[in-house]
């Protein structure tokens, strides 16, 4: 059996502003503390990110990153340099592949709140055109890969994996992270309230519940 490392949410890095509530898994990205964190292999950050209506981030660059945006309620908003003005709907991802940079802002342009998950990974190739991906999960209940395959393809050794839990899942790794994105979810011996995750060693685990969690794969 794998290990499991439990993150509960007591334990996350919050910032609360009136336009943004965020708690962040690995490196802080915003406020007194950005930079400050561990990391997982490529996995820098995990941003767990609650806009209020008709809010966005200030336009900003990226640089040979590579990044995941996921959306769990609302619809999201990107604006800037490539893929402008493109709406991300739930179950739906954006990938940016930043390269030799960008700009751009996520936000919300609508009357109710938006929630979504933004993930960077540090990609193992540098520099070329910036390349911008979409997916768009069907609705029904299942296991998919996000990220880390032809359709969306990350420049590192990762997989982001979307599980729909409805009684229990299994998955093997050598080394991986679990979100819980909805419903109260046990990991191997450990619970999972929405919002926490857990780091996982090598070895199988179950996932049990009725939820959704996400999965990656990052050994």
């Amino acid at each position: 059996m794998a290990s499991v490392q439990h993150r509960a949410l007591k334990s996350l890095p919050t910032t609360s502003l009136p336009w943004l509530q965020l708690k962040d898994h690995f490196v802080q990205t915003v406020g007194p503390n950005a930079g400050q964190g561990k990391t997982l292999g490529p996995l820098l950050v995990l941003a767990d990110a609650t806009f209020a209506p008709r809010s966005r981030f200030p336009m900003h660059p990226h640089r040979d990153m590579e990044i995941l945006s996921i959306v769990l309620e609302g619809d999201m908003s990107h604006h800037g340099d490539g893929a402008n003005g493109q709406v991300v709907k739930p179950r739906g991802a954006q990938l940016i592949s930043s390269r030799d940079g960008m700009f751009h802002a996520e936000g919300n342009d609508t009357d109710a709140p938006v929630r979504m998950l933004q993930i960077w990974f540090q990609p193992n190739e540098m520099g070329g055109e910036p390349q911008y991906f979409y997916r768009q999960l069907p609705d029904a209940p299942g296991s998919y890969v996000m990220a880390g395959d032809e359709g969306m393809p990350l420049r590192c050794a990762v997989k982001v994996s979307w599980l729909d839990v409805e009684g229990s899942v299994k998955r093997s790794a050598k080394q991986a992270y679990v979100v819980s994105l909805k419903g109260a979810l046990e990991v191997g011996a450990t619970k999972l309230e929405v919002g926490e995750g857990a780091t996982i060693g090598s070895g199988e685990v179950e996932l049990k519940g009725k939820g959704a969690a996400l999965w990656i794969d990052v050994g």
